[in-house]
Formats: C-alpha cells, sequence, structure tokens
C-alpha cells in the first residue's frame, strides 16, 4: 500500500523593505510610464499600477476609464501635488517649508486622496504650526473641505486661548460654516453671554444667512438682566424670541441643563446626582458614585466590552481630576481612562495599561472639556478599596514588599535603620518582573537618591536589629517615605 504523500512544506520569504527602495527610481520618470498627470502648469509621467495600488483616489479614476491615457489635475497646486506623488512612490515625506500655506495644500490632497497615515502625521505637525494669526484662517480652510481633524485642532487652540488673548472681533473673519461649528459646540469654554457678543459682533461685518449664527445662542440659558440690557438693545434677535425666553425664564428659572458652560468650579466634585451624572456602560454601577468604603462588590465590565465603564456627566464639563478606588479581581488590575464630548471621538489622559493599580487612585491631568468619562479595564478589575503589603524571611532576615497604590515618578527614597540590623538591598520596580537596585548609602536615616523613574513596587531586603521582629514591619513602613 503506498504511503500518503505527505502534505508540501510551503517555504514563504518576504521582502517587503525593499519594495518601496524599488519603486522610488521611477518617481517623475518616464521610463514604462502609461499614464500622464496634468497639472496647471506642468505635466508629470506616472505609473497606472502605482497610483492605483497606493492611492484609493487614484485607484477609483482608473477602475472608472482603464484605458485612459492622461489624469486632469488642473486645480491642484504643482508643488503640493508633487510631495504627495513622491510619498506615493516612496512612502516618506519631507516637508522642508514652515509656512502654514504650503503644509495645508500638502494636508488638504492627503485629505482629498484619503491618504489617512499622512493626513495624520501632518495635522500633528500643524498642531506647533497654529498661532492667534492663523488659527482663524486655517479653521475657514478645514471646514470649507470638510476636514474634521483640523477643525478640531483650530477649536482646540482657540478654547484654550480665548478667555484670556481673544477679543471679540478676533472672530469677525471667520466664515459663517466656520463660526457656527465654533458656536454651537457643548464644549466652547465661554460663558453664554459672551457667545451672544461674539456672534453679535460678527453680525455686524458679515451676513448671518437665516440668522443661522444667532441660532447658536441658547437664550433660555440666560438671565433677564442680560436679556434686557445686553441683547434686546442690540436689536438683532426677534422680540417673540426674547419675550419667549423671558416668560420661560420667569417660571422655571435659567435651563442649568442646556448650559454649555458651567465655569470652572474649583474643588467641586462633578460626579455627584445633583449634576444629573449616569452611568450608561458597565455592569454593577449602583453604587458608583457613593463616598463609601462599606461594599462588597465594585463596578466593572465584560472583558471584550470596549465601552468599558461610561459615566455621562449630563453636560460637558471642565475638570482636570479624578480620584476612585481599585480593587483587584482575578488578576493584576490594569486600566485606562479616556473623555469625550460626543461619545466618538476619545482622548486618553491616563494610561496605566502596563502598571498595577490598588486602593485609592488620585489621577491628576491637563484641564479636559468633556461629557463623558470611560474607564476600560485591562483585566477583570474592579473598583473597590484594596491595599496590601507583605514581608517574607526567616526570625531575623527578611524581604518586604511595598506595593503602591498607583504608578508614581519617584527619585528619593527615606527609611530609618534603628529597625535594622543590615540593609543589603532596596529595589524598585514599575511591575513584578523588571525590578532596577538602588544604591545603598550608611546613614542613620538613610535618604536614598536616583534618577527619577516610575515606581509601583518597592522591595527592602536586609536583617533587623535585636529584639525587633516581624511584627514591626508595619511601623517600618509606616517610617518609609517616598519622593
Amino acid at each position: 500500500m503506498a504511503n500518503e504523500a505527505e502534505p508540501q512544506r510551503k517555504i514563504i520569504i518576504t521582502d517587503s523593505s525593499k519594495m518601496y527602495e524599488d519603486m522610488s527610481p521611477y518617481y517623475l520618470r518616464e521610463t514604462f510610464s502609461d499614464i500622464q498627470l496634468i497639472l496647471r502648469d506642468k505635466t508629470i509621467h506616472a505609473h497606472k499600477i502605482v497610483l492605483a495600488a497606493r492611492c484609493k483616489y487614484f485607484e477609483y479614476l482608473l477602475m472608472k476609464e482603464p484605458k485612459q491615457a492622461e489624469i486632469t489635475l488642473r486645480n491642484v497646486p504643482s508643488k503640493a501635488f508633487e510631495t504627495i506623488l513622491y510619498y506615493i512612490y516612496t512612502g516618506s515625506i519631507v516637508i522642508a517649508s514652515e509656512d502654514e500655506n504650503d503644509i495645508f495644500d500638502i494636508l488638504q490632497l492627503a485629505h482629498e486622496y484619503s491618504l489617512k497615515t499622512l493626513e495624520k502625521s501632518i495635522n500633528e505637525k500643524m498642531n506647533s504650526i497654529v498661532n492667534l494669526s492663523n488659527v482663524c484662517s486655517l479653521l475657514n480652510k478645514a471646514n470649507a473641505h470638510d476636514m474634521d481633524e483640523l477643525r478640531e485642532i483650530c477649536h482646540t487652540f482657540i478654547d484654550k486661548h480665548v478667555s484670556r488673548k481673544i477679543e471679540y472681533d478676533f472672530f469677525n473673519i471667520l466664515t459663517q460654516k466656520s463660526i457656527i461649528n465654533l458656536l454651537k459646540r457643548d464644549a466652547f469654554p465661554v460663558e453664554e453671554i459672551n457667545i451672544f457678543k461674539i456672534a453679535a459682533n460678527w453680525c455686524k461685518i458679515n451676513k448671518d444667512l437665516d440668522k443661522l449664527v444667532i441660532e447658536c445662542i441658547r437664550f433660555s440659558t440666560l438671565t433677564p438682566n442680560e436679556i434686557l440690557t445686553v441683547v434686546w438693545p442690540s436689536k438683532i434677535v426677534d422680540e417673540a424670541k426674547l419675550l419667549n425666553a423671558l416668560a420661560a425664564i420667569e417660571v422655571n428659572g435659567p435651563k442649568e441643563t442646556q448650559r454649555r458652560y458651567a465655569g470652572r468650579l474649583k474643588d467641586k466634585n462633578l460626579a455627584t446626582a445633583e449634576y444629573n451624572v449616569k452611568v450608561i456602560f458597565g455592569l454593577n454601577t449602583a453604587m458608583f458614585f457613593e463616598e463609601t468604603e462599606e461594599y462588597e462588590e465594585g463596578a466593572y465590565h465584560n472583558e471584550d466590552d470596549k465601552n468599558g465603564i461610561t459615566v455621562d456627566l449630563g453636560a460637558v464639563k471642565c475638570f482636570n481630576y479624578i480620584t476612585m478606588y481599585v480593587m483587584d479581581g482575578r488578576s493584576w488590575p490594569f486600566y485606562y481612562i479616556e473623555v469625550s464630548t460626543d461619545l466618538q471621538k476619545w482622548h486618553n489622559v491616563i494610561d496605566y495599561s502596563q502598571y498595577y493599580c490598588r486602593y485609592i487612585q488620585n489621577l491628576y491631568f491637563e484641564e479636559q472639556q468633556a461629557r463623558y468619562i470611560r474607564i476600560v479595564l485591562k483585566t477583570e478589575t474592579v473598583f473597590k478599596l484594596f491595599f496590601i503589603y507583605q514581608h517574607r524571611g526567616t526570625s531575623d532576615s527578611f524581604r518586604t514588599y511595598l506595593y503602591l497604590n498607583q504608578p508614581y515618578m519617584i527619585s528619593q527614597i527615606k527609611v530609618r535603620l534603628q529597625f535594622y540590623k543590615s540593609i543589603s538591598s532596596i529595589e524598585t520596580a514599575n511591575n513584578s518582573e523588571h525590578w532596577e537596585r538602588v544604591e545603598l548609602p550608611i546613614n542613620e536615616n538613610v535618604l536614598l537618591r536616583f534618577n527619577e523613574r516610575v515606581v509601583s513596587f518597592i522591595t527592602i531586603t536586609g536583617q533587623l536589629s535585636p529584639n525587633k521582629t516581624k511584627d514591626h514591619v508595619k511601623q517600618i513602613l509606616e517610617d518609609f517615605e517616598c519622593f
């Protein structure tokens, strides 16, 4: 009986690193060219297979007319297009110019041609280019071409400077689309009466077609005095609209739930029922906002649930600090926190996905304007009060493990020698596997200095002083300080 044929063994060899190297010599070369790109001031030779393989825009054009010998692009700036074409052939790009107009031309083409990676990289550069002199013109361009990322960059820049450096006249050069997109946002960090003044000032210089700019104002959040002394005298709002707003305010007061910006409430806990806060994703969240340590279970979410534990603050709020309790589940707890204004675009504010965390978490970050907070757990972590320390060793030797509640940047450790006969080592780590030793001077009160590092764990190894037992380990820890 013949033996069954053995399955063929495949040998796979890849050399993708040379692909761009092999293609790049054909950039702008006529050799093997099968299509011409007609710009307003020059003609460029190119290759259909390269254009179609590297760019969805050209793939679409060539699939519509596969036999075409030329593509006309007369409204495309030549300098920017050659830069884009160089990226298509080589996978790299060099932007030497600091002129925002040149950079925008490249960014616009990257957006139009769906070159997402390139668009993202250029937008990162735009963050360093945007300033008070060019932000309005860039915002107009972003809105004209529906470039969401650039628009968000401009909005963020304006938000950071609007309360300190920007006068009402600053916004007058914005197009109607730009001023509407700016003013209608929940996250715009300006009191409503000042938003009206910005809109009113803009309307004096520009035409407010269909009164869409004035429609951005939330009159129901104004006070009667603001309506009577500021809005009414401007004569740009229908009297009937103002009378209706005054009547509603007289009955119910200003609608706080519609207020886009409640101000920066110093040391005020925003996560309370007073502000209509609720958890919209997550499990076992009934006690999530109660200020108590007396509960048996904490909030959590299923491992495959990307929504994590999502908190709705009820409206866009300004905040720069979150505190919460963390307990471990079946494995070490890791997490990260993101914020959003619309549940669509998320911004990471805390990333402890690589660090062990327990007990109370005091989390500081740059001030955020957001309505939603999403806590995503990397393991089966639940939120609850938890802390642990332990020791191992013989009657006079020991190894003490100190688990910090969250990662800290530490450069000094102080420990009193009165409890120790000797200390053989002190080590730190940001996880349980990679430890760094700290050099040990011999002083009565040991102050150890070292290069600043992220620390989640500290171990002390040595021998206790005479008459000191393991029962003194807790006091040892109480005399232990980190800086």
